[in-house]
């Protein structure tokens, strides 16, 4: 892929269209500030970039479309246009404008109609220059597989004026984030240095691992079940035995007689040998209320005994007192029978202030209580009696109670019993039930043709892994490298480097350029002088492209450069007319420009090179490179334009 033209598009009366030679080296040479450096970013910005970076002022003020026509090896015409971010106020935008067009034709400004966007136009151009669907698969995994598309060329293809003097950097965005692994990652592709289908085969791989894996995971669940199984038949031969099922001397040595013992008991049956009475429960529930009605009962003849005994105790306390005091007046007799009541005493027949009972009246009351002392005592027998009446039913009662207690432990131990029975049958049944489910559900017969498979499959991914092996890759990616090498060492003689720099190679894992001196390897950051710098950017890339273009990689074909002569002429070094005035540098800068020009010439019109320089040679082979002289008023944006706002 090459580019044919830049077109700038104001409106539909005002286009700006430069064509460019394929195949040669095209010099667009002129004034700072003239626009030659916005190109590289126009180019970028219509191949599909993410920003547009085409610099503020001017050109964004002028232009409503920017546009490129790119021709492939097929002389295929595609014209490709994006419209101004500044229209709408944004940053960028994502649709596109992409027609087929004949070799030449430049679209007129009302046909400028959105039909795609940029991530289509990158799928578009990754398959047009031959990009084959693809995956870079890192060995260590320490980043995500990276699939090589169209944007990843395009570091090789632009070296703006910030870039082609640097000594850190070689490529462009080379320091945006991830550009620069992606750039180590992209390159064996690019090279060739591995297989075109290589995805497919490490597709290939990815589903016969699976299915591999998922024979071996079923394999290892076979074995896993079978020696389970093998365990839970021998398990299972002890619970039967545990639980009278199985008589305890038979013994399986091996998993088909532990197979054959538990087939012999799977339709085990028990018949029930205990009583079962009907409304067991009734004569139960008589005992318990009976038990009740006694313990009540005695409850109330226990109060009753207490009562009595209470009751007898407390009065015949009181009557031995009372016959006490009787005997001590009787044996007395110290007071006199007297019928009269008054004042004197009837002991010392002294006069009392308060008059006192008559000896008669108390002769009657102590008449009255020894009746009552009589009385009582003629009951006292027959309160014995009844108190021993008492005690005697208490006792029978007791007698009763602790015979129906015994009756009621007796109906609880049989009903227990008979619970222990039903739960031990439940238990074997229990135990018949897993021994039939374990038959039914394992298969012991061993499926070798798993084995099979698994070897066929291990065979396949061996086989299919010796076409994407790493190692055989490196080995090409060696040999490649030493073919780039050879000519970038070869070349540096013509350019201007250091006498002890002539030997030089490309380092793809810290993507620069290592000089091999007698003193040891010199990269790049560590040269000296711009000039340097200069010279190993030119050639790296043009080494890079000699390859691709002779071994028809899928890269685009051209190479933009601005200023390379910026370390040897800055802008106020040359004259009015921009024809750099004689000096010691313009020997070296005709070397610089003689192997640009000649390195194209060589692909055989195969490679373009489009340079904006601020120098203007007086070179008979520098300018019959030269397409644009932009000087004394002529700019990539007219005056014109500018004029008509």
């Amino acid at each position: 892929m090459q580019i044919k033209n830049i077109v700038l598009y104001k409106d539909a009366e005002h286009q700006r269209v430069l064509d460019f030679d394929l195949g040669k080296v095209n010099i667009i040479t002129g004034e700072s500030k003239s626009g030659k450096s916005a190109l590289i970013d126009i180019v970028d910005y219509c191949l599909g970039s993410e920003e547009c970076n085409i610099a503020a002022g001017v050109i964004r003020d002028n232009v409503q479309w920017f546009a490129i026509t790119v021709v492939f090896d097929t002389n295929e015409s595609y014209f490709i246009a994006r419209e101004n971010p500044d229209n709408r106020g944004v940053s960028t935008i994502s649709e596109i404008f992409i027609e087929n067009i004949e070799l030449g034709v430049v679209p007129e400004y009302n046909k400028l109609i959105k039909n795609s966007n940029k991530d289509a136009l990158k799928s578009f151009l990754t398959k047009k220059i031959g990009i084959a669907e693809n995956l870079q698969i890192q060995d260590t995994n320490s980043r995500d597989p990276l699939e090589v598309n169209f944007r990843h060329t395009l570091a090789y293809c632009f070296q703006p004026q910030t870039l082609i003097d640097q000594r850190d950097t070689l490529f462009y965005k080379q320091t945006e984030p991830f550009v620069s692994m992606a750039i180590k990652d992209s390159l064996p592709y690019l090279f060739g240095a591995i297989r075109e289908d290589n995805l497919a085969i490490e597709q290939s791989i990815k589903q016969k691992k699976r299915e591999l894996n998922g024979l071996v995971r079923t394999k290892n669940e076979n074995e896993s079940i079978y020696n389970e199984g093998r365990s839970k038949a021998f398990s299972l031969i002890d619970e039967a035995k545990a639980f009278g099922i199985l008589k305890k001397d038979i013994i399986a040595d091996s998993l088909p007689e532990a197979l054959i013992i538990l087939d012999s008991i799977k339709d085990w049956e028990y018949s029930a040998n205990e009583t079962i009475i009907n409304g067991e429960n009734a004569p139960l529930k008589i005992l318990l209320e009976k038990r009740e009605e006694l313990i009540s009962e005695l409850g109330h003849l226990d109060d009753t005994i207490t009562a009595t005994t209470s009751f007898l105790k407390t009065n015949f306390n009181y009557i031995d007192e009372v016959e006490q005091q009787k005997v001590r007046l009787e044996s007395i007799r110290m007071y006199k029978d007297s019928d009269n009541i008054g004042d004197e005493c009837p002991l010392c027949h002294n006069k009392l202030d308060n008059p006192i009972p008559s000896i008669q009246s108390i002769n009657n009351a102590f008449l009255q209580l020894s009746k009552k002392l009589e009385e009582v005592t003629r009951e006292k027998p027959h309160l014995t009696r009844y108190i021993d009446d008492l005690e005697t039913k208490r006792t029978k009662i007791k007698d009763d109670i602790f015979t129906i207690e015994k009756s009621i432990s007796a109906i609880y131990q049989a009903k227990e019993d008979s619970k222990r029975l039903r739960d031990l049958n439940l238990q074997r049944g229990k135990i018949i039930g897993r021994i039939s489910l374990f038959l039914e559900s394992n298969n012991f017969k061993k499926d070798t043709s798993i084995d099979e498979k698994i070897s066929v499959l291990k065979e396949e991914i061996n086989e299919l892994s010796k076409l994407i092996d790493n190692s055989e890759n490196e080995e090409r990616l060696l040999s490649i490298l030493n073919y780039i090498n050879i000519n970038m060492s070869m070349w540096a003689k013509l350019l201007d480097v250091e006498e002890g720099y002539t030997s030089v190679r490309f380092d793809t894992k810290k993507l620069t350029v290592i000089a091999d001196t007698p003193k040891g390897p010199t990269p790049l950051k560590k040269m000296g002088s711009g000039a340097n710098w200069i010279s190993f950017h030119l050639l790296v890339h043009f080494a890079l492209h000699n390859y691709f273009v002779i071994y028809n990689r899928p890269i685009p074909h051209f190479l933009m450069i601005d200023q390379p002569s910026q370390a040897y002429y800055p802008p106020e070094a040359n004259g009015d007319n921009g024809i750099v005035n004689l000096s010691s540098d313009d020997i070296q800068v005709k070397k610089l420009f003689d192997f640009v020009i000649d390195k194209t010439e060589e692909l055989s019109a195969q490679f373009q090179v489009i340079i904006t320089e601020h120098a203007n040679l007086n070179n008979e082979k520098f300018n019959s490179c030269v397409k644009y002289v932009w000087r004394e008023g002529e700019k990539l944006i007219p005056d014109d334009w500018i004029r008509t706002i």
